[in-house]
């Protein structure tokens, strides 16, 4: 057999094997789109607003909560249109439009409005005491240590914990010179911190970005191979 005979030969396999390699990457991910999970029914809880008495603002009091029982349920359907838009805009959707506020807290007077908004007539006072308290008993925490931290003096080193400082001389006065704490010393770091939330949502638009081309890739070749195609929707009972 001639070596143009062979070469013939092995390109004729090796694009037999690559068609048969694509086929089977297309029925895979045929298969896989096809055991996804639909709903064709969303349920919606609506609970009344009321006062909270489950965490400590900031400043004041008037927090925030729902009552334990819901008011009435709103039961939607769910339409082809929801189907494909849920796939990349349910889970950043949020991150996406609240990148600046999402975390801010809400000025007690706001918190007071929307409780009376709600239908709250009555604002129990005591909890913005109770808060006060809290927020108080917070601040008797870290070692009186004045830049320097003495062994048998750091009630941090004594309770064999190390120093924290969230700011300057608070909650431990040391200094990252003078903290001789041999369980050592944590220092906050805001940019730090701010940098790690702004990479965190760039990596999450990024994964958005990504997942919706390869959404309406997926969605128009299966168009183009399989047009009878119909997706079937879960009933949830």
């Amino acid at each position: 057999m001639s070596k143009r005979k062979l070469d013939e030969d092995s390109l004729s396999t090796a694009s037999s094997d690559s068609a048969d390699s694509l086929g089977n990457v297309e029925d895979y991910q045929r298969a896989k789109r096809n055991r996804r999970v639909r709903f064709s029914e969303r349920t919606v809880f609506h609970f009344p607003r009321t006062q909270g008495y489950t965490c400590v603002p900031s400043n004041g009091g008037t927090t925030l909560g729902m009552k334990h029982k819901h008011a009435f349920v709103e039961k939607t359907l769910i339409s082809d249109e929801d189907l494909s838009e849920s796939d990349t805009e349910d889970s950043y959707d949020s991150a996406d439009s609240e990148d600046n506020h999402c975390f801010m807290p809400i000025p007690q007077k706001d918190r007071k409005d929307i409780l009376k908004a709600a239908g709250v007539k009555k604002i129990n006072k005591q909890e913005a005491i109770e808060c006060m308290q809290i927020r108080y008993s917070r601040q008797i925490c870290g070692c009186s240590c004045k830049e320097f931290c003495e062994p048998e003096s750091c009630s941090c080193q004594l309770n064999g914990i190390n120093c924290q400082v969230d700011r300057d001389s608070f909650p431990c006065g040391c200094t990252r010179q003078g903290c001789q704490n041999p369980n050592g010393r944590h220092e906050y770091d805001p940019i730090t911190v701010r940098r790690h939330f702004i990479e965190t949502l760039l990596k999450l638009r990024e994964e958005k970005y990504l997942w919706h081309e390869n959404t309406t890739d997926q969605e128009h070749s299966n168009d183009l191979q399989d047009p009878d195609h119909v997706i079937s929707f879960a009933t949830i009972s």
